[in-house]
């Protein structure tokens, strides 16, 4: 009888095991790992674009200083200022901490509205 229970578990624990892992090949991303790549991708686009428009400020203010876009450029380095602080650390090398991903997580938005903002002043030239 002792030897029939066991049998019983033991199909049973395989059945249970196989429709969990079944369950978990069915899911197209069951750790986020798109979300996750897709975060880094827009973060190190709005880097890039970040640099550009002050690029262009720098060129665009050697003549005339504007306040408009001194204001503007001002804005966006305050919202991206974890963007840029964790830029620097992976340019050093010093490895990844996961409180500063963080923190440039909460902040990309508003970094990326304030890029937006800046390269729309620079493209319409109302500054």
């Amino acid at each position: 009888m002792q030897l029939f229970n066991q049998k019983v578990i033991n199909k049973s624990l395989l059945v249970v095991s196989f429709m969990f892992l079944s369950s978990c090949a069915a899911v197209k991303d069951p750790l986020g790992l798109y979300k996750i790549t897709q975060i880094r991708v827009d973060a190190e686009a709005i880097f890039r674009r970040q640099n550009s428009i002050v690029s262009e400020v720098m060129i665009l203010t050697m003549d005339e200083e504007s306040s408009v876009l001194s204001d503007a450029e001002q804005e966006m380095l305050d919202a991206c200022v974890e963007l840029n602080a964790y830029a620097i650390r992976i340019r050093d090398k010093l490895g990844e901490d996961l409180r500063a991903q963080q923190r440039v997580l909460n902040s990309l938005d508003e970094c990326n509205v304030a890029t937006r903002k800046l390269e729309e002043l620079v493209r319409t030239g109302e500054y």
